[in-house]
């Protein structure tokens, strides 16, 4: 009975010890060791993880509100400057991977499909913004688009691809987030669906619409960000001395007895 009644003493006391020695702040009121917190509302513990002079050091966990699950994982380096983080979705399964500098996304990021847990796109951060090219993925891990961006914003070249490796789906330019320049549609046998110019944004010029063989079924033209009817874009065409072979007549066939031609296209 002594045995029993020694040992319960002795978990108490490790409790009271634990206790103790968690959630502590030294004489000036910075954390010290190994925290715990709460939610207020909940009861569940929200983060858990070690301070040195207020600054986390190591591995903390961090935890949905209303959930035992891991929200996120950082590994802080250097005084809680540099953090290597992977978050989590609720079921568990891994959302994204990266690197935080002063508390900014930096460097490479890695982000997840939630179920099956491929790969979806990649960015590079630097300062909190996204800088350089990103890039997004099919399901079997081939390429599926690139884009370029300078401070968060879309950023010269971009190029979209068939998941079945038949070649460009679409290419063209970006400036300040908007297309700007050639942009290009295509259909998988590589003729160009759409093709036409930018400017911030806005068409501009002569755009053509072509069906999988090749010939155009719409053409466009496109001036001070208005489109032109059929008279203007006529007018327009004949100015720059632009033609197209669909708009080609046939030649005149000789004259019948009855005094018929025959139809012009």
């Amino acid at each position: 009975m002594f045995k029993y009644f020694i040992n319960g003493l002795f978990i108490v006391l490790l409790c009271n010890v634990n206790a103790q020695t968690k959630n502590q702040t030294d004489a000036a009121g910075l954390k010290q060791g190994y925290w715990e917190k709460l939610d207020t509302k909940t009861g569940k513990k929200t983060y858990k993880g070690t301070f040195k002079n207020n600054k986390p050091q190591g591995v903390f966990y961090y935890y949905y509100s209303n959930s035992d699950s891991v929200r996120s994982k950082s590994d802080f380096r250097q005084d809680g400057k540099i953090a290597y983080v992977t978050m989590y979705h609720i079921s568990g399964q891994m959302l994204a991977k990266g690197k935080y500098v002063n508390e900014q996304k930096d460097s490479v990021w890695n982000f997840y499909d939630t179920i099956m847990g491929t790969l979806l796109s990649t960015d590079i951060y630097v300062n909190g913004k996204k800088n350089g090219i990103s890039k997004v993925y099919f399901p079997n891990g081939a390429v599926s688009e690139e884009r370029n961006y300078k401070n968060d914003l879309l950023e010269g070249p971009f190029k979209q691809l068939f998941d079945d490796k038949k070649g460009i789906r679409a290419e063209g330019t970006y400036l300040a987030n908007e297309y700007n320049g050639k942009c290009s549609w295509y259909y998988p046998n590589g003729v160009a669906a759409a093709q036409g110019f930018y400017e911030k944004g806005v068409k501009k010029g002569v755009w053509l619409y072509k069906t999988e063989k090749g010939t155009i079924k719409e053409k466009e033209v496109w001036q001070n960000g208005k489109q032109l009817n059929q008279k203007e874009m006529d007018a327009y065409f004949k100015s720059k001395n632009i033609t197209f072979p669909e708009d080609k007549k046939t030649t005149a066939q000789p004259k019948t007895s009855n005094n018929n031609t025959s139809p012009q296209k």
